[in-house]
């Protein structure tokens, strides 16, 4: 909750013309959801496994600097057009909606085989229920939906690509060392599903 303000109301400090916006408080309000929907976790910590690779600490940091740049080309760049309400704003708003809605659904669908950092329990099992059925990662495709699509709600052009390009990889280099630990410890059932169901985007990949 504390980063969601920081991330968003700090560096509009300069324009505070900005933090009267709804705009600005939905993101707000969309960082301290994200942060209550799922288990607490440290951007400080280091991961107790080398399983991890770091990758839970570098989804972390991609999603806070890749915000980050977007509320300052929000707040500097862009604005007052950053805050103009039209077609685009609404579709965007809805993007990370769902992304949230989407990401909460999967880290309830997992329950205690949530875990921030690659780590397998003795009970480990295979998942297939909820939007498991869908996709074999579906809570890093909900946190990219909302975390990409927030370039778009501001109308920040100039941070979409990167943002995006920046969260996809760190998504993919997670999903990677993830799998290859699930693939160890679970064998040929987890095999079979992977060749079924797709990673991140339903029927593409």
């Amino acid at each position: 909750m504390t980063v969601s303000l920081i991330v968003v109301i700090l560096p509009c400090a300069g324009n505070p013309a900005f933090l009267r916006t709804p705009q600005a408080w939905i993101l707000v309000a969309t960082g301290i959801l994200a942060s209550l929907f799922q288990p607490a976790y440290n951007p400080f910590e280091k991961s107790p496994d080398s399983r991890d690779r770091g990758t839970a600490n570098q989804i972390i940091w991609s999603v806070y600097l890749t915000q980050l740049a977007v509320i300052l080309e929000a707040s500097y760049v862009r604005y007052p057009d950053s805050v103009s309400w039209n077609t685009t704003t609404s579709i965007a708003l809805v993007l990370i909606i769902a992304g949230l809605f989407i990401r909460t659904w999967a880290v309830y669908t997992l329950g205690k085989f949530f875990t921030w950092h690659i780590v397998t329990r003795a009970d480990q099992t295979i998942i297939t229920t909820g939007p498991y059925a869908y996709i074999r990662h579906p809570g890093y495709s909900g946190a990219f939906l909302t975390y990409a699509s927030a370039a778009i709600f501001l109308h920040s052009w100039y941070m979409f690509v990167p943002s995006a390009i920046i969260l996809w990889l760190a998504f993919v280099r997670r999903i990677r060392h993830e799998e290859d630990e699930l693939k160890q410890k679970l064998g040929e059932p987890y095999v079979n599903y992977c060749l079924k169901v797709k990673r991140l985007i339903p029927g593409v990949w």
